[in-house]
């Protein structure tokens, strides 16, 4: 069981790393791949959590960095892929998706020159990632149990409850952001221990569901952060995109919100 864990966690780190070395334009969705491998591995690792003790938390915490530094590169993918969804979902007529795409994928462009012009092909961090599988192997998990699992798990499950009871009391765009991280963490760890460990822990009913209804908001709510100065939008565009998308996304909200209670009182 421990060792299934322990090579589910290396391989989403080996993963990434492959990833990061995917060629030209695939890069751009090499590094969003890359950073769902990344997580998934933290993932495991906060299952381990009290076994892995400091060195686990080391080596979360390294990852976490290096996560952080991909995070322009997957913010300027995520923005174009907002905008093409919500031109599926006619929320913008598809004229508008194209005009507001050509910012973006500059920014997008610039966001990957960069990148490589501080890191070519980004060895470095592909260098950072095979250290992490190299540390994730060496770590002492034979001591981890079923009990230490079904706690963690727990710990992860009381953290969506205390983040779902915070944005169901005050739902503004943080408090909501903190229910998708607690929610995406939860699903990642029952898949990863589906896999390994069958049968230790439950899965959560109603999670998937769950997730899928956060994907709007969580599309408005990227669009929206990025309607200001720091945006690639022109200012005639950013006020146009809020008076549009503003309703929309309270809406949106409220769904969610009525959608949490009832599954919570269900």
């Amino acid at each position: 069981m421990a060792s299934l864990l322990r090579e589910y966690a290396v391989s989403e780190l080996a993963r990434a790393g492959r990833q990061l070395a995917r060629p030209g334009e695939k890069r751009h969705e090499g590094v969003h791949e890359a950073r769902k491998s990344i997580r998934r591995a933290r993932a495991v690792l906060a299952l381990a959590g009290a076994t892995l003790g400091k060195p686990g938390r080391r080596l979360d915490r390294s990852l976490r960095d290096l996560a952080r530094t991909l995070s322009d590169l997957r913010d300027a993918q995520a923005l174009e892929e907002v905008l093409l969804h919500l031109g599926e979902l006619r929320a913008l007529p598809a004229s508008e998706v194209e005009r507001l795409l050509v910012p973006v994928r500059e920014r997008k462009r610039r966001a990957l020159a960069a990148a490589l012009a501080d890191d070519p092909a980004l060895t470095a961090r592909r260098a950072k990632l095979a250290e992490a599988s190299a540390t994730a192997l060496r770590l002492d998990w034979r001591e981890l149990s079923p009990t230490d699992l079904r706690r963690a798990h727990d710990a992860s499950l009381a953290d969506l409850d205390a983040a779902l009871d915070a944005a169901l009391a005050a739902p503004d765009a943080e408090a909501w952001h903190r229910v998708r991280r607690r929610l995406r963490r939860l699903r990642q760890q029952e898949t990863a221990l589906a896999e390994c460990c069958p049968g230790v822990v439950p899965p959560t009913p109603g999670l998937p569901e769950l997730a899928d209804g956060m994907g709007l908001t969580q599309d408005y709510a990227l669009l929206l952060a990025n309607l200001d100065e720091t945006g690639p939008f022109a200012v005639r565009d950013r006020v146009a995109l809020k008076r549009r998308l503003l309703p929309r996304y309270r809406r949106a909200l409220l769904d969610a919100s009525e959608a949490l209670a009832a599954s919570r009182t269900g």
